[in-house]
């Protein structure tokens, strides 16, 4: 229950959040040397005392990036098994593309629909 003060509140119209994610999925975080990590929409400790700074540091920078990271490989060898024509380990690389690029999506989403009370995340429970 306590996690569900953090998520951020639905208006029914699109939230700068959601703006976000749109320009996200369309330019889906790249740079020159691959997939990047996401700036959060706020500070690791703004979230406090719902979900500690500590822990979405923690689960932004280390397991977050790790998707990120793991993706990035996982395309840098589909790469070049394509330019061996190389079906075989096109077709392994399957799974690790769809479990870190989903990784990467999914944590990507995440982040957007927290918030801080102060910029539309719900109130913390009275009572």
């Amino acid at each position: 229950m306590a996690t569900m003060v953090a998520l951020r509140k639905s208006t029914g119209a699109i939230s700068s959040g959601a703006r976000s994610l749109l320009s996200f999925q369309r330019g889906f975080g790249t740079s020159d040397h691959g997939y990047t990590l996401p700036d959060l929409p706020y500070e690791y400790g703004a979230l406090e005392p719902v979900i500690s700074g500590e822990i979405m540091q923690l689960h932004h920078s280390k397991h977050h990036q790790a998707y990120v990271t793991g993706f990035n490989q996982a395309m840098e060898k589909l790469k070049e098994a394509h330019s061996k024509r190389d079906p075989q380990t096109i077709v392994q690389l399957q799974s690790l593309i769809k479990f870190n690029g989903g990784g990467h999506v999914n944590h990507s989403i995440f982040w957007q629909n927290l918030a801080p009370v102060k910029e539309g995340g719900g109130a913390p429970p009275e009572g």
